[in-house]
């Protein structure tokens, strides 16, 4: 693709009055492939596109984000960074703490970021009290999705206990169907885990083992009845999860050849890509004993400071990401909640709606979370050490108790006060 010409932003003026910035490729990286991926990342470079701001994109398939950022390392020691990249939780801290990245902090004041954004995502984007991402959704990570035509056949709703998610996953055992969809990676393994652990243990209990890393004797306890009913969970999944992918594992849902999934609310986008329909092709369910919890994922762009563009491009793209207009669309499509929330959510459908909902009323509890399979909740080699466990534990490979011995072990060996954070 040839050198696109870039344009500032003004919503305030018509597209006809907006003057041009100097001719630029804005080369962006992201790992959005997947049909509900695609049609979100198509919304912000249409939104762009009518603003002047055109990218050239390097899309690459990420595997719970590691494989995407080695791709992104690569570029960026051949000295050829793009100018910004997709990126998530403690991966921004990492980069900002090579000092990598751009001072978004003229932006964020402009555009007000700090008054919109949940703290705890402003915590993941802002690096020593600077702003180095821009936040351009919240997914929410504790979340159930359900074949809507296998949920009425068999007569169920929402579960909002242990004991409940259990019957339902009988009821569909006993019909024929795969109770549980779940895919092979380490990642899915801990997003479920994680799940477990919050409604078992509660919001502080998430918040002192999983974010603060510091648990207590008496969190032993706790974290063996969540692997004891991870271990439950096993027997509800089919023997396909261990070469099936978290998309594929939606699609069994979508085509009803499975009850459910536990999965973020890129699912919605997903389904969404495909047509369906809340309440009448699938449901969104809390998953249980989360209700008043957020446990969220939020994809943000970071911008190398290496990349040549001038201010004023580096300024018309970040400002873009931020705007209203653009995250009520792009997270119409995405399933998520926006960054900011103050973004109307009329026009969202019912899954939507209820991730803004839930979004904000965390967001006035505290309650709001970084889910840990999504590298919100740790920095990178807690994370990794988490999901070595947690994967070996599902697939038998550990015992209840072993698993709880390594996961102290793991989480107790890194000190929680990483740099640039506040928690």
């Amino acid at each position: 693709m040839s050198s696109l010409r870039i344009f500032s932003l003004s919503i305030a003026l018509p597209l006809s009055a907006i003057a041009p910035l100097a001719a630029a490729a804005v080369n962006v990286m992201h790992w959005w492939v997947s049909p509900g991926e695609q049609a979100s990342i198509q919304v912000i470079q249409q939104y762009q596109a009518e603003r002047g701001i055109e990218w050239i994109t390097t899309a690459r398939k990420g595997s719970g984000t590691s494989s995407y950022m080695d791709a992104v390392r690569q570029r960026v020691a051949s000295g050829a960074p793009p100018m910004a990249s997709q990126a998530i939780g403690y991966d921004i801290q990492d980069w900002a703490m090579q000092g990598k990245l751009a001072n978004l902090d003229a932006i964020a004041v402009d555009q007000e970021w700090e008054e919109v954004i949940p703290a705890e995502i402003q915590a993941l984007s802002r690096y020593q009290g600077h702003w180095v991402a821009v936040p351009i959704n919240a997914h929410a990570t504790n979340r159930l999705w359900l074949n809507q035509k296998l949920l009425s056949q068999l007569e169920l709703s929402a579960p909002d206990t242990w004991p409940e998610l259990l019957q339902m996953l009988d009821k569909a055992r006993a019909a024929g169907a795969t109770p549980l969809a779940i895919g092979n990676e380490p990642w899915e393994h801990t997003l479920l885990f994680e799940n477990v652990a919050a409604g078992t243990g509660g919001a502080d209990f998430y918040r002192r083992v999983f974010l603060d890393l510091t648990p207590t004797a008496a969190d032993d306890l706790l974290l063996l009845q969540s692997f004891e009913r991870m271990r439950q969970l096993r027997s509800y999944m089919d023997a396909g999860r261990h070469n099936r992918s978290w998309d594929e594992a939606t699609d069994l849902v979508r085509n009803g050849q499975a009850l459910m999934q536990a999965q973020g609310t890129w699912v919605n986008g997903e389904f969404r890509a495909h047509g369906l329909i809340p309440e009448q092709d699938y449901a969104c369910f809390r998953f249980p004993d989360t209700q008043g919890l957020f446990l969220f994922n939020s994809d943000q762009y970071m911008l190398f400071k290496d990349y040549p563009a001038t201010p004023e491009i580096r300024e018309a793209f970040a400002s873009s990401l931020m705007d209203i207009e653009l995250q009520r669309q792009l997270n119409i499509a995405t399933g998520a909640a926006p960054a900011r929330v103050d973004v109307p959510s009329a026009t969202f459908d019912l899954c939507g709606q209820q991730a803004i909902n839930d979004l904000r009323a965390s967001n006035m509890r505290r309650t709001v979370m970084g889910s840990v399979a999504m590298g919100n909740a740790n920095p990178g080699q807690v994370k990794e050490a988490i999901y070595t466990i947690v994967s070996s534990h599902l697939n038998d490979q550990l015992s209840d108790a072993e698993a709880v011995a390594q996961l102290k072990a793991a989480i107790t060996s890194f000190s929680p006060s990483f740099p640039g954070t506040s928690r």
